[in-house]
């Protein structure tokens, strides 16, 4: 399309999407995209998904992007609207998600007067979360500056890129033709060491008890089987990684090996004299003072894609960079085969629920609590197992629910790294827009999006998203009404709000939330018996809807 006498560089941009196969674009516009806007007109099999906030377009993208696997692309208005956006971009930042974001500014003479909505060197703004970010600075360079994005985001270690498109070039006529992607695009695994893998493999042998711990990159990468091979090969327990860093489940919840979520104080971990973390963070430090987290004497191994992770904490005695997958699969090459040890299932303490089910709920919710309807508030532990009873494989969770995780990943059922996704960014709202991106991604899924009261606060903008495009996604509200992190901070603080059980900060009940999402348009109920949460999940699947449920506002889960 290069001779079309017309050809702007906006729809260079759009062929550049197009021959990587790149048929959406998350957005929320301003003037600045008005070249842009015009141009899909022209391109009828290009798809602009319009959001209301840049937060939400974000998130989207790296729903999708996690969904796929390939690059997303997120669409901003000048500094403005980047800067709504960076919390949500930190999230991809951490999940290596290949997100691009694009941000149109004003033109360079306005930019160069500091003129409406300009901002020197914008793209500092988002360079802490990004692999590269740079401006384009003709209009005939942008097909190669956009495709240099899109091979940088999904380049292992795959992670989120910016580039700045000014409005003059944008509308400025481009005769320069798209790269062809089959050229740029590096689809190479990084193998490991074979030197070190041997010497891996050798601790491996000799270990008596150790633990495999299993962390996002091994789930980005589709690592599961081969982890259960190794383990089954070395009578390993398998963890997820530690709750601090958590970004998705790996391995099969109900998998003999499986030994819950890692802490010191897990049974499997605190036995074992090896610690295999495969692909993890170690580790995401929340508040000083901590123990460390190792058990004393365990040799540790750390592998991970990017270098840059490796003994950025703790301490290793041996480390792998590579493809998880095929690290796994090397260490079983040089691993003799042996009689399997006995399963050693020993699920955390961290992953049990918050509080212990009454009896009259143990084991289903198919009768009410009595105490719930006589006025005792339901807990974040009986909605978890009420949501576990309409969870299955074709479920997933996209959590962003702070003070419930722990009890959500003690109850729901995870049979593949699609079950239960959630960010470690701490970036509140995430799990709105991540959930919609991911259902547009995997449209044979179930997305269920279960969000904090306080979580949904920050991003209920995304459910004019849900709506208007009709995307089946369930949002499920613990509605606690109060910020219940704040008060077990204050509470592990132990200062005068612990003795006088005041917490400022806490409070911020009022809404009704299945009030707000009706008047966006979705069907939405509030419920105050978790017991009849399952028949309305089964009732509104298949369209937007949002589920509100009421529980205890002093359940301020487990201490972190």
């Amino acid at each position: 399309m290069t001779d079309h006498p017309d050809r702007t560089a906006a729809d260079a941009v759009l062929e550049t999407l197009l021959a990587w196969d790149v048929r959406r674009v998350f957005i929320c516009p301003g003037s600045t995209e008005a070249a842009f806007l015009d141009a899909t007109l022209r391109h009828p099999e290009f798809e602009v998904v319009l959001t209301t906030h840049e937060s939400v377009t974000v998130a989207m993208a790296d729903g999708y992007a996690r969904a796929t696997g390939e690059p997303a692309v997120a669409y901003l208005h000048t500094h403005l609207g980047l800067a709504n956006g960076l919390a949500h971009l930190d999230a991809a930042r951490l999940a290596h998600s290949p997100v691009v974001v694009l941000t149109g500014l004003k033109p360079s003479s306005i930019q160069a007067h500091g003129g409406f909505t300009t901002l020197a060197s914008t793209g500092d703004l988002a360079r802490p979360f990004v692999k590269r970010a740079w401006q384009s600075s003709t209009a005939d360079l942008i097909p190669e500056d956009l495709t240099q994005a899109l091979r940088l985001a999904t380049a292992e270690p795959s992670g989120p890129v910016w580039l700045g498109l000014s409005q003059d070039l944008m509308d400025a006529p481009c005769t320069a033709p798209v790269p062809p992607p089959g050229k740029h695009r590096i689809t190479a695994r990084t193998a490991p060491d074979p030197d070190r893998l041997r010497a891996v493999a050798d601790l491996l042998a000799q270990a008596r008890t150790p633990v495999i711990v299993a962390g996002a990159e091994a789930g980005r990468h589709g690592a599961t089987a081969d982890v259960l091979a190794l383990a089954e090969r070395i009578g390993a327990a398998v963890c997820h990684e530690d709750r601090t860093g958590f970004e998705r489940s790996v391995v099969p919840t109900d998998h003999p090996r499986f030994a819950g979520s890692y802490a010191p104080g897990n049974p499997a971990v605190a036995g074992s004299d090896l610690l295999l973390f495969l692909g993890c963070r170690c580790f995401v430090e929340f508040e000083t003072g901590r123990p460390s987290p190792v058990p004393p004497g365990a040799t540790v191994v750390q592998t991970h894609t990017d270098p840059a992770e490796l003994a950025r904490v703790h301490g290793v005695d041996e480390a792998l960079v590579g493809h998880e997958s095929l690290i796994a699969r090397g260490l079983l090459g040089l691993l003799p085969e042996r009689p399997a040890a006995p399963a050693r299932h020993a699920p955390a303490a961290a992953t049990a629920p918050s509080q212990p089910l009454p009896a009259s709920r143990r084991g289903g919710t198919t009768h009410a609590l009595e105490a719930v309807g006589e006025g005792r508030p339901a807990t974040v532990a009986e909605v978890a197992a009420a949501l576990a009873e309409v969870v299955d494989s074709r479920t997933t969770v996209v959590e962003d629910a702070t003070t419930s995780e722990v009890a959500l990943l003690g109850a729901l059922p995870q049979t593949s790294p699609r079950s239960f996704l959630t960010s470690s960014s701490g970036s509140l709202g995430w799990g709105m827009g991540a959930a919609l991106g991911y259902q547009l991604g995997a449209p044979d899924r179930h997305v269920v999006a279960v969000l904090g009261d306080g979580v949904f606060q920050f991003g209920p903008q995304a459910l004019w998203v849900a709506a208007r495009y009709r995307i089946p996604v369930t949002f499920v509200v613990i509605n606690n009404g109060s910020y219940a992190a704040v008060a077990a901070a204050l509470r592990r603080y132990g200062g005068l709000a612990e003795r006088t059980g005041e917490y400022p900060g806490k409070d911020i009940s009022g809404v009704d939330i299945a009030a707000v999402a009706r008047g966006f348009g979705l069907d939405a109920t509030r419920l105050h018996d978790p017991a009849e949460l399952p028949a309305a999940v089964k009732q509104l699947s298949g369209r937007p809807a949002l589920i509100e449920v009421l529980t205890d506002p002093d359940d301020l889960g487990p201490a972190r």
